[in-house]
């Protein structure tokens, strides 16, 4: 379970690539990029980061501030940085990394560090480049971040206990900063979940088309189909493997909306909320993504898992 007692101050470590996207002047995303900046540098925060990002960082300055850096850049730029800690590579560090299980070389160290000096999260513009499972790296793409769970030794007790990590990019980190520690901390897929998407392809035009990859309990399944909507097609092809997998009573859909929050860019995740009536029930569920169009999937999906687990929805046997 999620920590009772909140720090009054996240720790958080940070990864260059955070700083490294501000100086690209001529990118028309600079100004976002610069905005992230200042935002991340604005929350009480106690930031810090390994010796080599530092090193990167300072780096990446020297290198491209005759590009064009304007004052604005300048300020966001070292307004976080000059925040940040660096912590050295201890012998520790560099025999944890080994361990990890992370195929980057540097992720690892990042990683080793953050577990060392027992940070609440690593913020960095590729959060997916940590994952250790296919799980992580699902999470990773629909909501912009997971929780790596390490169990360690306790030094008072001896006992095994779980040591919580959260990996979040940096539109996730601000738009959940105020709930961290309140997080799930293993974003998984419950076990009663039936359904799941493992890959989405979309068409969007007078008549939008979806092709999805869907894995069920004991199966996997590719649906094609149309609509005249990107979330019709969608509903469409779901519906399609639903209806060959189950005897699901009729489904029609009664909400459909974006819950509000603060946008930090065109990528920021959005949370899709998807509500369905089934029988003479009503099931709601919401998903996160920086696409909305698979946020959207996602959601849609959960609702279905919702109503087999409710209505105890067993897969039909294949006619032989």
């Amino acid at each position: 379970m999620p920590p009772s007692k909140l720090p009054t101050t996240c720790t958080a470590l940070v990864t260059a690539n955070v700083f490294q996207n501000v100086l690209a002047r001529h990118d028309p995303h600079c100004e976002y990029y610069t905005s992230l900046l200042r935002r991340l540098a604005s929350r009480p925060v106690q930031w810090y980061t390994t010796s080599f990002d530092w090193n990167l960082a300072l780096t990446f300055w020297e290198q491209f501030k005759g590009a064009g850096v304007d004052e604005a850049c300048q300020d966001a730029y070292w307004g976080l940085l000059n925040q940040v800690k660096a912590y050295p590579l201890e012998r520790s560090v560099w025999e944890l990394s080994g361990e990890l299980q992370i195929g980057n070389f540097c992720d690892a160290l990042r990683l080793a560090t953050a577990i060392d000096q027992a940070v609440d999260v690593i913020v960095t513009q590729e959060p997916q480049q940590f994952a250790r499972t296919v799980v992580d790296s699902y999470r990773a793409q629909v909501d912009g971040y997971f929780y790596i769970t390490l169990p360690t030794i306790c030094a008072e007790t001896g006992r095994e206990v779980n040591n919580h990590i959260g990996v979040f990019s940096v539109g996730a980190f601000l738009l959940n900063l105020d709930n961290i520690g309140r997080l799930p901390l293993v974003m998984q897929l419950p076990r009663s979940e039936s359904l799941r998407i493992e890959s989405l392809q979309m068409i969007v035009s007078d008549e939008s088309e979806a092709t999805i990859f869907l894995k069920g309990c004991a199966d996997r399944i590719t649906v094609t189909a149309r609509g005249r909507t990107p979330f019709e097609a969608i509903q469409r092809a779901i519906d399609q493997a639903v209806d060959e997998w189950y005897d699901m009573p009729i489904r029609q859909l009664v909400r459909f909306w974006i819950r509000p929050s603060t946008l930090t860019g065109a990528d920021s995740p959005v949370e899709m909320v998807v509500g369905v009536e089934c029988g003479d029930l009503n099931f709601e569920s919401s998903a996160c993504s920086g696409n909305c169009i698979r946020a959207a999937a996602d959601a849609y999906v959960k609702v279905i898992n919702s109503i087999c687990e409710h209505l105890k929805l067993k897969v039909r046997d294949k006619e032989i």
